[in-house]
């Protein structure tokens, strides 16, 4: 069985500030998120009914309902939470437990996974991902653990299983397993742009590709990670990589490859337009000092996640509602 570790965190009013002018000035986005973003209300039809509820919920009725799923470990702010959701969580079986995201990461864990305190800060994603790993049952039986983030609500369960099959088959012999969600066109429905790679992984979803051979990618809203196995003080800096299309960002990204002995990346993605999933995978297991598997899936629901823009809001508020199947 697997442990589910849900990332429900937040950041203080100085990064949301900073982090909207980002928005404003590459994507040309309206930033709205001023308050905890896992508790901001999303309607959606339920038996023919509108109704409301939080963002997080979404994801959290769908962990309870995985029959593969026996844990959940919510990361976040955990007195919100605990008012907003406490009565539902209690009205499940399954365990669930909320861990602080402003509480400090233990000695001993510190010690376990050789943490760096000035590179693992205790509120950052990396720091929340070890907190709330170390309180796991994968954590006491050194296994991957899914982590999961908050602001997906229209994630499947269908897909959530057919990544955890894949997961099944590759966890012995990678750190990090991570679904590459094909993008049929050059941008998903919410006009986010993919990452455009050559396939050349034993995933072949389709053959449709550009003129240069390759086929988009995005990221979903799940990984599987067993932080025994990578270098958990590398996590925070990839996470800051992850918004690749802004200028600054990419110039960050070719510094760390050449670092790493790729000095060819830029290039390769820029001028040559050859590189491949499978060389991906290569430089991030570099990185993370620890093999990372790149999965190309379809799914891309599972890339639909709310960053605080007035038009993701929107967007995705109307995909909740035109659901006929009363999935996400």
């Amino acid at each position: 069985m697997i442990s589910a570790i849900l990332m429900a965190g937040y950041n203080n009013k100085r990064e949301v500030k900073k982090y909207s002018r980002t928005v404003a000035e590459h994507y040309g986005e309206k930033f709205i998120e001023a308050g905890y973003k896992p508790l901001r209300e999303f309607e959606t039809v339920k038996n023919g009914r509108q109704e409301s509820k939080p963002l997080i919920q979404y994801t959290l009725e769908r962990l309870f309902e995985n029959e593969f799923i026996d844990e959940i470990v919510i990361v976040g702010h955990q007195m919100l939470l605990e008012q907003r959701l406490g009565n539902f969580i209690k009205q499940f079986e399954k365990p669930c437990c909320i861990v602080n995201q402003n509480s400090k990461i233990p000695d001993d864990v510190i010690r376990r996974f050789n943490i760096i305190p000035r590179k693992v800060k205790h509120n950052s994603i990396a720091g929340n991902s070890i907190k709330g790993y170390a309180v796991s049952n994968a954590c006491k039986e050194k296994k991957h653990a899914l982590f999961v983030a908050s602001d997906s609500p229209l994630t499947t369960n269908e897909f959530v299983n057919r990544f955890l099959k894949a997961v099944q088959r590759y966890q012995g012999e990678s750190a990090i397993i991570v679904p590459a969600v094909l993008i049929d066109d050059k941008k998903d429905k919410l006009g986010r742009s993919a990452l455009h790679l050559l396939n050349d992984s034993q995933f072949q979803l389709t053959d449709k590709k550009d003129r240069y051979g390759r086929q988009g990618f995005r990221l979903s809203s799940l990984i599987s990670a067993n932080p025994h196995r990578f270098d958990v003080n590398t996590a925070n800096t990839a996470y800051s990589l992850r918004k690749w299309m802004i200028p600054n960002v990419q110039l960050k990204l070719f510094r760390i490859t050449h670092g790493l002995g790729y000095p060819n990346v830029y290039s390769k993605y820029f001028l040559r337009k050859d590189l491949s999933v499978n060389e991906v995978a290569n430089i991030v297991s570099e990185f993370f000092k620890g093999r990372v598997k790149l999965i190309p899936m379809r799914g891309e629901e599972a890339t639909y996640d709310y960053d605080g823009t007035d038009r993701e809001y929107r967007m995705i508020t109307r995909m909740l509602k035109s659901d006929p199947k009363d999935t996400v």
